[in-house]
């Protein structure tokens, strides 16, 4: 029986689930963390952090296709992101477009590359929230993040660079990248991780 059509998941599955949350996040951090760090960069964080990741989501849902299962990890990535002091919109963006990204590569039965690597792309989408939150609601993501422990200094050179040319940057941008990472990662499930037995 295929495990898309399995219904539940295996302690195996919900380990997995686990592990490749954190390498999800691990990869974000690594290519976008000096972003997020950097006022007049952070804009540039879902980019950043969707260079990576791209192999990684792709061997995560041949190697747990199940509904329900990116949802999880969206769910972890939005408790990480809390226990961390993330903003709300990001954990809250996670979430959702961890989901929105569940269904489109649920209609292919997670087998349809193309469909895997939309949802990839809008999976990269997630951190935006925080940024959305910023753009059109100002003062209540600079009071939550003061009340976090933010500077104001770094708040103030953020709010300096921040205009409508950096949204479509940022949006313009993590597509493009994401699109690449995604297609990176079917290149790699072809030639490297089938090959190796590491995916099917």
């Amino acid at each position: 029986m295929d495990n898309t059509e399995k219904k539940g998941f295996s302690a195996r599955d919900l380990i997995l689930i686990g592990v490749f949350s954190v390498l999800l996040l691990l990869c974000a951090m690594i290519t976008g963390g000096f972003l997020a760090a950097t006022p007049t960069l952070t804009f540039y964080y879902p980019i950043g952090a969707s260079v990576l990741a791209g192999p990684v989501f792709m061997l995560f849902i041949s190697k747990v296709p199940k509904r329900g299962a990116l949802a999880i990890v969206g769910i972890v990535l939005c408790i990480l992101g809390t226990v961390t002091g993330m903003h709300w919109g990001m954990n809250f963006g996670y979430l959702l477009f961890c989901i929105i990204a569940a269904i489109v590569a649920g209609i292919g039965g997670f087998k349809n590359m193309g469909l895997n690597v939309l949802a990839y792309v809008l999976y990269s989408f997630g951190p935006m929230g925080t940024y959305f939150v910023f753009f059109f609601n100002r003062e209540s993501w600079i009071r939550f993040m003061l009340n976090k422990g933010t500077e104001q200094e770094y708040i103030d050179k953020m709010s300096q660079v921040a205009g409508p040319k950096i949204i479509v940057i940022m949006i313009v941008g993590t597509i493009i990248v994401s699109l690449l990472s995604g297609l990176l990662g079917v290149r790699m499930m072809k030639k490297q991780f089938i090959k190796a037995g590491i995916a099917e």
